[in-house]
């Protein structure tokens, strides 16, 4: 069993973001101490005033050299709004940086606001998603590429770098609806989900997931990765009591795009949490863990352990209590 760290690069404005990257660094290095295998990182644009957040290629190359060798992946960069290009170079230099072991995680985006501010039709984003995926797929496993599309134009192209994973990179794609995770299915390595599914709506898309692959003829040796919000406190209530508030925000903002939320009070976040989030005591998420991998065939997890408003040393103590967890199981 694998457990990653999904790196929170976000946080609120009246905190001080040169802080927020020294305890990103410090939960980095909590997480590689603790057994954690793989570091993942998110992807939005325009989430100012009141949010700030790290673009995620600097700040995965900067921290690549302290990783000690975990893997790195996206979870999931909006591929629909990128140039393919400039991402299948990026990724190609990534997998350098991390021995061969990145994980080009993408999805295509549900924010009008990101799509505006980029310049991109919503309406386009499926095949462009398409499009992007073949052409990146072609320029990170071979030279000389031609490839002519409607939104992507190659004339005996060629990567100025070419990955130390000679076939190329992994694609992961990351999606909450049956056409998306169908198009995973065909298109990519593996499926991504959402940090909030509850386990009969993982368990429904892991399994149309594997019978596309199936009528597809593609591989099936596929990891199958659960991404859940965690937090591993000293006891039940306090881990209940610091995490509630800071991960009620979180769920807030996502209302505000669309997204169902509640109302941050301590019954709502506990019938709210339940099957959705692993936070608790030492038990109750070692419980959980094995429920994961017992019921869904869970080879490895993406736990987002941070969120602005949580102290730093809290995070830090729940890093080291999961990394005991996992290593026993």
């Amino acid at each position: 069993m694998h457990a990653g760290l999904f790196v929170t690069l976000e946080t609120e404005s009246r905190f001080d973001i040169t802080a927020h990257l020294a305890e990103l660094t410090a939960q980095v290095l909590a997480a590689r101490d603790a057994g954690f295998d793989s570091l993942w990182f998110p992807q939005h644009f325009v989430t100012g005033p009141d949010m700030r957040q790290f673009a995620a290629s600097p700040i995965m190359g900067y921290l690549a050299g302290i990783s000690g060798g975990m893997r790195m992946g996206t979870a999931v960069l909006l591929l629909p709004m990128l140039n393919p290009v400039l991402l299948a170079e990026e990724a190609a230099t990534l997998d350098h940086l991390t021995d061969g072991r990145f994980v080009l995680g993408v999805g295509l985006g549900y924010r009008d606001s990101e799509f505006a501010a980029m310049g991109i039709e919503r309406k386009s984003r499926v095949p462009r998603f398409r499009e992007y995926v073949q052409a990146m797929r072609l320029l990170l496993s071979g030279d000389h590429v031609t490839f002519h599309g409607k939104y992507v134009k190659l004339d005996d192209a060629s990567l100025s770098m070419r990955p130390r994973n000679p076939s190329g990179v992994p694609i992961w794609i990351g999606g909450t609806v049956p056409d998306a995770v169908k198009r995973a299915a065909e298109l990519g390595d593996s499926w991504q989900g959402a940090g909030a599914m509850t386990m009969d709506e993982m368990r429904r898309w892991w399994t149309l997931f594997h019978d596309t692959r199936v009528e597809l003829g593609k591989p099936l040796d596929y990891p199958r990765q659960v991404s859940r919000e965690c937090f591993c406190g000293p006891t039940m209530n306090a881990a209940i009591d610091l995490a509630r508030g800071p991960i009620s925000a979180k769920y807030e903002r996502y209302a505000t795009h669309g997204f169902g939320g509640f109302d941050g009070g301590a019954d709502a976040f506990r019938q709210f949490a339940q099957d959705r989030f692993v936070v608790g005591d030492e038990a109750h998420v070692r419980d959980e863990l094995q429920r994961y991998r017992d019921e869904l065939g869970a080879t490895e997890f993406r736990f987002r352990m941070g969120w602005p408003g949580l102290p730093q040393d809290e995070v830090l103590a729940s890093i080291r209590r999961v990394g005991k967890i996992v290593a026993s199981l």
